[in-house]
């Protein structure tokens, strides 16, 4: 039976990944287990743990062999004896897997890994983690596209979603300053909620924009988010004379209180390992127009839960924008529809109940 359980973040950014460590360290708290996060200093998400009254431990990770960081993990494994650590990042992944091992009495090493960034290597999924869990099945094909991984190293663990908490977050009144910067824009609003990186696709939103700008007049292109394009997008609006139209906000803590505002939420990505505003948007009956690429098309279906279009053509993405504006009762049908999948398949008690399966050892012996 798993008592205590620890989960390592040593990223600074905070997105949808951040948010569901949270909810999990939550989940598992309600259910009398014992939780703790290693993470930085002052980092967002340290904030948000305390705030949540999750007990969490500083430790710097500052790089993915930083001695004192793996001294620190090492003497907390030996001190609280946790079953199982579960690391989100490549810096805090490295060092308990390192101190795991300095450590005895290792615990089960589980690593999350919501990306893959530039090839895979096997060594790091095959003897530096017991096993690593994927958000979707294409993230699982993508990795095992390395015939050198071993497959029953990766599995597949879908996010869990508080519905009830989506649904009452989205009746939250934005913060001031937010309804007063929607009120001057135009009335309709695409609504992005994604960190801003090249691969969300917010600079092919804004040529898209320019594009359905005289058809539709009252458009505008509304951004959740923060990160390292934001200068980048605000130049290009300029360029494109659409500082009117578009508006960054930055982060914004009830995310589903601003997709109540959309008409359509758009997920643009190149490539998107699953997402998880569209999830919600259908959760709240949303239409949603997002991109055919990684995880998506395991959340909604092609013309019956919403939109589905192929990541980087602009011409297709403007086609089909211009039909669900011009085709709204149809748009809401859609994602109606797709409500009753996303929450057989998303479920917070569907999410746990998996993770403390991998967390609990599959034998007496765990492999070093």
């Amino acid at each position: 039976m798993i008592q205590r359980l620890i989960f390592s973040e040593s990223s600074p950014n905070l997105g949808g990944q951040e948010l569901q460590l949270l909810q999990q360290m939550l989940a598992l708290k309600e259910r009398g287990i014992a939780v703790r996060l290693l993470c930085r200093k002052d980092s967002s998400i340290e904030r948000l743990a305390r705030e949540r009254d999750l007990e969490t431990m500083a430790v710097p990770f500052r790089n993915s062999l930083h001695l004192p960081s793996i001294a620190a993990v090492a003497g907390l494994i030996r001190g609280w004896r946790p079953d199982a650590i579960v690391s989100h990042s490549g810096h805090d992944a490295n060092n308990c897997a390192v101190a795991a091992r300095l450590a005895g009495n290792r615990p089960r090493l589980i690593r999350v890994r919501t990306y893959q960034a530039g090839p895979s290597h096997a060594w790091t999924y095959n003897v530096l983690a017991d096993l690593t869990l994927v958000p979707s099945a294409a993230l699982r094909d993508n990795l095992l596209a390395n015939r050198g991984i071993r497959p029953e190293r990766i599995h597949v663990l879908y996010p869990g979603i508080d519905f009830d908490l989506v649904s009452k977050q989205s009746q939250h009144p934005l913060p001031a300053q937010l309804q007063a910067r929607l009120a001057v824009l135009p009335r309709r609003r695409l609504v992005h909620a994604a960190m801003l990186r090249p691969e969300k696709g917010h600079l092919l939103m804004l040529e898209i924009l320019a594009a359905l700008r005289d058809r539709f007049p009252d458009l505008a292109y509304v951004v959740a988010g923060e990160g390292q394009m934001r200068a980048a997008i605000e130049s290009r609006a300029a360029e494109l004379g659409l500082h009117d139209r578009v508006a960054l906000l930055g982060m914004v803590e009830h995310v589903p209180a601003l997709l109540r505002q959309a008409e359509i939420i758009v997920m643009p990505s190149s490539y998107e390992p699953l997402g998880m505003s569209q999830i919600e948007a259908l959760v709240l009956g949303i239409p949603v127009v997002a991109s055919r690429t990684g995880g998506i098309p395991e959340t909604l279906e092609h013309q019956r839960s919403g939109l589905l279009v192929e990541p980087g053509d602009a011409t297709a993405w403007v086609d089909a924008l211009a039909w669900a504006l011009d085709h709204p009762g149809e748009m809401v049908g859609m994602a109606k529809s797709g409500r009753d999948f996303v929450r057989s398949r998303f479920s917070v008690t569907a999410n746990i109940d998996r993770l403390l399966g991998f967390a609990a050892p599959a034998s007496p012996t765990i492999q070093p």
